[in-house]
């Protein structure tokens, strides 16, 4: 009987997947963490080049005409753009970014699809850096992390995570008027405030402060940008 019982759990049933998590969503999360390994075995030189080539710099954009003395040069001043948010502090800064990402990620995608998910995430990290740099022009520090990232993510969910799963998504008037996400909201600034005073180094980004132009510029990004994402029919 045991053998017959065996059989039937290995060819009868269906085995659900341990990871339900999309195979993009798992390289992005996989990447940020090799990332980190691999600057363990960096000098502190090779390791502050590579930080300066890839990290968010404000202050690279100051004067046109010395872009191309920062590592990096010119290209840098483009692709950093996006590149800052695979760097991390850390490990602890690296995994509680993962585990947020992880989180939001999931059903955000599933809403938009692989492709137009792509395109958001890349809108997102975009703007959280356009809010660094609005509020950290002319910084030398480099600003590095995914949160602002996962902020434009929070903000996508906050449009339709109180509507139903085939439901269109709320305009962005209408989801201000649930008292849930202004909620939410309301905590996302206070827990800004609290980090930006007391925090430490662990979700911000920019030499160990908290870079809270970039959550800001996420999430401003998801919270009124998702509807340029998503398929008409949910779009509103």
């Amino acid at each position: 009987m045991d053998g017959e019982d065996g059989d039937d759990f290995g060819h009868g049933a269906r085995r659900e997947p341990i990871f339900l998590m999309p195979p993009m969503i798992m390289a992005l999360i996989a990447l940020p963490i090799a990332i980190v390994a691999m600057r363990s075995f960096l000098g502190p030189s090779a390791d502050e080049t590579f930080v300066y080539t890839f990290g968010f710099v404000p202050a690279r954009y100051g004067a046109l005409d010395e872009i191309g003395l920062w590592p990096g040069g010119i290209g840098a001043a483009v692709w950093t753009f996006l590149t800052h948010a695979f760097l991390h502090e850390g490990w602890a800064h690296v995994l509680i970014n993962a585990a947020m990402f992880a989180a939001l990620a999931r059903p955000v995608s599933a809403r938009l699809g692989t492709a137009r998910f792509s395109a958001f995430l890349l809108f997102a990290t975009v703007c959280g850096a356009l809010g660094h740099l609005a509020v950290a022009w002319g910084s030398i520090a480099p600003m590095i992390g995914a949160s602002g990232t996962v902020s434009g993510l929070l903000g996508a969910l906050l449009r339709f995570v109180f509507a139903g799963p085939w439901a269109r998504t709320p305009s962005v008037v209408e989801s201000l008027g649930e008292p849930r996400v202004r909620g939410a909201v309301t905590a996302l600034v206070l827990a800004n405030v609290v980090l930006v005073f007391f925090g430490s180094g662990l979700v911000g980004g920019e030499g160990g402060g908290i870079a809270w132009g970039a959550h800001l510029g996420g999430f401003l990004a998801g919270f009124l940008g998702l509807s340029l994402f998503e398929p008409d029919h949910r779009a509103r």
